[in-house]
């Protein structure tokens, strides 16, 4: 397993369960049985979890996915 965080807010078509989904900028998903990773692999991008220091997500942002990271 490797967490992946979204790079972007984006909603997609979960073809397993017929329901869609959205996926905050920032959250974490696990890289071998998330199908929002392997739907939409390049969403996923970033290993490291998305900061607020460097300006990538706001800091309530931050600290709300410090405290929910798979929201």
């Amino acid at each position: 397993m490797a967490a992946r965080y979204a790079l972007q807010q984006f909603t997609f078509h979960n073809s397993v369960t017929g329901a869609e989904e959205c996926i905050i900028q920032g959250a974490q998903r696990d890289s071998v049985t998330s199908q929002a990773v392997l739907q939409t692999p390049a969403s996923f991008w970033s290993s490291a979890p998305l900061s607020a220091v460097s300006g990538q997500i706001h800091g309530r942002l931050a600290q709300y996915l410090a405290a929910y990271p798979n929201t």
